[in-house]
This record gives C-alpha cells, structure tokens and sequence, in this order.
C-alpha cells in the first residue's frame, strides 16, 4: 500500500471525510448488484469512536455476510466478518470478492493482506505527530488495526 492519508487514524483529520450518506449508497448499489441487501449502517459522526463507518450487507439468501468497513476520513474500505455479538470490537479482515468487485470505483478496496501487513515505516511518512503519538500509545499491529481503529 502506498503511504497512508494524514488524518487517516482520525487524529487531524480532514474536515470534508467521507460523508455516511456517500458510504451508504455504495453499500446499497453492491448489495443490489449481488442480489444482497444492507442489514445496517453504523455511522462515525457524533461518536469519539470508533473511526469507520460501518455496514452488514447479506447475499444469498444470508449465506453471504460482511461486515464492511469505510474509514469515516479517507474513502478506505475493507471487509471483515460479521461481529458475535453486540459490544464485540474484534476486526477480522477477510477478502469478499463478490462485494469488492462491485463497490464504487471511488474507494480503495483495502484486501485482506494489505490490512494484515505489518506497518512499515514508508506507510507513515504523512501522518501527523499527533497520529504518530497516539500510534506509539495504543500501538496497533497491523495497516487495518492502525486505519480502523476504536482510539479516543
């Protein structure tokens, strides 16, 4: 992945983002063209955390779920399993071809093993100081950890 967006951790962060209504309507357009349908949508606004907005979306009859995932900052998503209950904070990062492949061209696809690499060094030279002390603080392990994150 190419170096991270200042503001991406939600620490100077751009004013403008990604709007929940923008998000939403690219989750609807991917559900429909897989023949899915969206379960919810969780907006960041009003929230110290976490950092993303979040929505389920099903296909196939509800044999196909994810949970996805948009930076609320930098349009950045990612696709992840559904949670086991409510309160359950685990990401687990999971590639979903069917939903990528049909998501607005306007966001990065963040796949499984971009979220899963470790972070290095050229992946943060824009951030902030201020991100790169809240980084050292809650010290996350992973490129996902570090773009959808629950700091406050």
């Amino acid at each position: 992945m190419e170096p991270l967006p200042k503001g991406v951790t939600g620490f100077e962060a751009p004013d403008s983002g990604v709007p929940v209504k923008r998000f939403t309507a690219a989750c609807h357009s991917a559900a429909q063209q897989v023949r899915g349908h969206v379960e919810f949508v969780r907006a960041a606004a009003g929230h110290v955390t976490p950092n993303f907005h979040e929505a389920s979306v099903s296909w196939n009859d509800g044999a196909g779920k994810a949970r996805v995932l948009c930076n609320a900052h930098h349009p950045i998503v990612a696709f992840a399993s559904p949670v086991t209950g409510e309160g359950d904070t685990r990401i687990e990062f999971v590639d979903c071809p069917e939903l990528a492949s049909a998501f607005d061209a306007g966001f990065h696809i963040l796949n499984h093993k971009e979220a899963s690499a470790a972070i290095s060094p050229e992946a943060l030279v824009q951030l902030s100081e201020a991100e790169l002390v809240q980084m050292r603080y809650w010290d996350p392990r992973t490129i996902g950890d570090l773009v959808f994150n629950f700091w406050d």
